[in-house]
């Protein structure tokens, strides 16, 4: 009886086309692992300041929905803190803690203010009041601000958070390693707000932290 070469090499073809669908779907599946994690743009600029720059696709996600979720406090509550409330305008307030116990209003809740925004382009805010037991010097984080751009496409929307100005030496790189483990895990979350669904708020789920 004459082989075939699938024979010969002993390996039928049935198990080439298995391996090879193993190898596809091991391909896909570190794509998909790939695009659920926020993607670096950080960069060092001209004046010797550092730019925090992250970013994420949302799958099937309009521009409306990405933008909602960061302008109203449901859309808020639903991925980025269990307290919130959101107060969009020009001067405006978004408000939030990741403790389920705390009211709006509370002392100590995260207090941003609007300091500018372009509909379903762009939003910018400035930090006015942080937790008193934050990780990092407030006042030195309450002189930069942070930008939230949005980028509607065919199939998705791109969400990039973005932090100019900082600096270099103490406190200004424990700031900067502390919203560079910060913004990407909200990005993240907002993306799997959209993937998986809302987030429960059974129990408070801090911001991990940064890594020394």
């Amino acid at each position: 009886m004459r082989l075939s070469k699938s024979h010969r090499v002993g390996w039928p073809a049935s198990g080439r086309l298995a391996a090879l669908a193993m190898a596809l779907l091991a391909n896909v599946a570190v794509a998909a692992e790939d695009a659920a994690k926020a993607r670096d743009e950080s960069r060092s600029e001209a004046d010797g300041t550092r730019t925090l720059q992250q970013s994420i696709e949302l799958p099937g996600v309009a521009v409306e929905q990405a933008w909602a979720a960061f302008t109203t406090s449901e859309g808020f509550r639903s991925w980025a803190a269990p307290i919130a409330a959101v107060d969009f305008r020009l001067g405006g307030s978004i408000e939030a803690s990741y403790d389920p116990a705390r009211a709006i209003g509370s002392p100590g809740n995260i207090r941003n203010e609007i300091v500018a925004f372009v509909p379903l382009r762009m939003l910018a805010f400035r930090n006015r009041e942080a937790p008193p037991d934050a990780p990092f010097d407030a006042p030195t984080f309450q002189s930069l601000h942070t930008v939230v751009t949005f980028e509607p496409g065919a199939t998705a929307t791109r969400v990039t958070i973005a932090q100019p100005g900082y600096r270099s030496g103490e406190p200004w790189d424990t700031l900067y390693r502390h919203f560079e483990r910060g913004n990407g895990w909200s990005l993240e979350q907002l993306r799997r707000r959209f993937v998986q669904g809302p987030v429960e708020w059974t129990r408070p789920k801090p911001v991990p932290a940064a890594k020394e």
